[in-house]
């Protein structure tokens, strides 16, 4: 199922009506079928061992990782709040790991650490950092933010700037780190056909067919960007994510290009965040059927779904 996360949308003052469209749509909530009960308390599933976990247990897990890369979509206050009381859990246990987050953009990564000498509070953070409030719904990631200031965890920009994304190229060439990432990435053809579908389907089939591989190499540099901050800015307990679900997961997300050093794959952790309507009891059989869908995590984090407007009704206008 796809949930590829591009960047949210810019106002209408500065992007062309139909990036809007794209990006909006990008907003996209993922729902499983189930019978009308509530979601039952058992809501972390560990992906591996298909089995529903409490919190306690994946703290654990995030306190002895290197590279936590904690999902979200985007317009859900839910899953800013639990992310922040994660940050307060991992920083609670003695480790300090720098806190990446696709929110800001690199350009302005020197002026974050300025910000954050100067005992800034989230507010200044965000100004500091040149957040994109509108399209980003500041104050949506306020507790993260803030999370990470009280346990003086340094809070890095992780995203490639849209300037730089137009011409990708020159980005790569700019940057040789970057470029040996993203060239030595281990991008098989069937990624490349997965992520384009799941791009095509998150913008309910409406793109045009020459937008599709600009989008498919944006996300691709994304990743490459997000993962060598996250090598860049490591302290000597490692690093955090903070990224739309499609970023985290690591089939086609960051960790396709996260050299996770001698720990490999195991140093790596991916929490993906969903929203479900209703489930089932926790039974193993549902467990599993969670297990199969969500491959790609190795923890998903169950929430209610909020109100949003039909995600592919900004296509039919």
């Amino acid at each position: 199922m796809p949930i590829s996360c591009p960047a949210p949308p810019r106002s209408k003052a500065s992007t062309p009506r139909f990036v809007n469209a794209v990006l909006v749509v990008a907003l996209v909530a993922v729902a499983l079928p189930g019978a009308a009960e509530p979601l039952l308390p058992a809501r972390i599933l560990d992906v591996h061992d298909a089995r529903f976990v409490s919190e306690q247990a994946l703290v654990a897990r995030l306190v002895h990782a290197r590279y936590r890369l904690l999902g979200e979509i985007h317009d859900d206050p839910a899953h800013h709040a639990i992310r922040g009381r994660l940050l307060e859990a991992i920083a609670g246990a003695g480790v300090h790991p720098a806190v990446v987050m696709e929110q800001f953009d690199l350009d302005h990564d020197d002026a974050l650490r300025v910000a954050q000498q100067s005992g800034a509070t989230a507010e200044q953070i965000a100004e500091a950092g040149a957040l994109d409030r509108k399209g980003w719904q500041w104050p949506l990631h306020e507790p993260i933010i803030g999370a990470a200031l009280a346990a003086k965890l340094p809070v890095r920009a992780g995203n490639l700037s849209r300037s730089a994304l137009f011409e990708p190229e020159a980005t790569l060439a700019a940057n040789a780190s970057l470029r040996a990432r993203f060239d030595s990435a281990r991008w098989t053809a069937g990624q490349a056909r997965k992520l384009r579908h799941d791009i095509v389907v998150d913008h309910c089939g409406q793109l045009p067919e020459n937008i599709v591989p600009r989008l498919v190499l944006a996300q691709r540099l994304r990743d490459a960007a997000m993962a060598q901050a996250l090598v860049d800015d490591a302290t000597p307990d490692g690093a955090i994510l903070i990224a739309g679900n499609g970023h985290v997961r690591r089939d086609l997300g960051v960790p396709v290009d996260l050299d996770a050093g001698a720990g490999g794959a195991a140093a790596i952790v991916s929490v993906g965040f969903v929203e479900v309507e209703s489930a089932k009891r926790a039974t193993p059989a549902f467990a599993r059927t969670l297990a199969k869908r969500y491959a790609a995590f190795d923890y998903i984090w169950l929430t209610a779904p909020i109100a949003r407007p039909d995600r592919c009704a900004v296509f039919r206008r």
